[in-house]
């Protein structure tokens, strides 16, 4: 459902979206291209956030990667301050409209 809905969000928005199932597919992904920014669940089966972010952070070819968190739980959020590289965490549900404010802002940098 979040995914169908943030894809939804970035296309009307004009942002070219690849969608991933869960942290294994995701990490499929950035071997195969470059991207400017990821989004990513904290809960996710077979590689959650937390996993997903620290191989991207730790590997050479992704480790600038700006990264948002998305997550449905408190006490997820707060673990999420102990990871360096993440540049925004939005609680479900997200507000749209900060949430594009935030990925305009970190692509323009």
């Amino acid at each position: 459902m979040a995914r169908a809905k943030l894809r939804r969000l970035f296309e009307a928005a004009g942002y070219q979206v690849h969608l991933a199932c869960d942290g294994v597919e995701a990490l499929a992904l950035l071997d195969k291209g470059r991207y400017a920014l990821m989004i990513t669940d904290l809960e996710m089966p077979n590689k959650d956030g937390f996993e997903l972010i620290a191989d991207v952070h730790g590997s050479m070819a992704t480790e600038d990667l700006p990264v948002i968190a998305i997550t449905g739980h408190d006490e997820l959020h707060g673990r999420v301050g102990q990871i360096e590289g993440v540049y925004g965490i939005f609680k479900k549900p997200w507000n749209d409209r900060e949430l594009l404010k935030r990925v305009h802002r970190l692509l323009r940098e």
